[in-house]
């Protein structure tokens, strides 16, 4: 379960295209706004979000904007946080990009919170070890 408030009442509540399918929620505009060429801005949503215990989110890209040169950037939602979801958006493109109230612009992914405390200390041996970029081959 998700749990969401209408911060405005152009808001659109996060809806899953094909539940039991999909991993993610479609976030949608709550408002009309244009990126210019290659600019970026916060597309706001109208909505705060309470996750489920030991839950965050990743807002990712739509893989159809995607297609269209437009990304969504610094996506990371902290458990805690209940304020507006904002969506930061970079119009890679040639041309400026309108964006209207009630259009899906990004993808929520709920993730499990898993940062623990920080320890200093030796790090066990692994196969892998320090091979870094590349080391798998291509």
């Amino acid at each position: 379960m998700l749990k969401v408030k209408k911060l405005s009442p152009d808001a659109v509540l996060p809806t899953v295209a094909h539940p039991g399918e999909d991993i993610g929620y479609d976030l949608y505009s709550c408002e009309d706004v244009t990126l210019a060429a290659h600019g970026a801005g916060g597309v706001h949503t109208g909505i705060a979000i309470e996750f489920v215990p030991a839950a965050g989110a990743i807002v990712k890209t739509r893989s159809g904007l995607a297609r269209k040169r437009l990304l969504c950037n610094a996506g990371v939602i902290d458990a805690g946080y209940r304020g507006e979801i904002i969506v930061l958006m970079e119009n890679l493109g040639d041309q400026p990009y309108s964006i209207r109230k009630g259009d899906k612009i990004a993808q929520l992914l709920e993730h499990p919170f898993l940062a623990h405390e920080v320890v200093e200390g030796e790090l066990n041996d692994a196969a892998r070890g320090a091979k870094g970029f590349g080391s798998s081959g291509s």
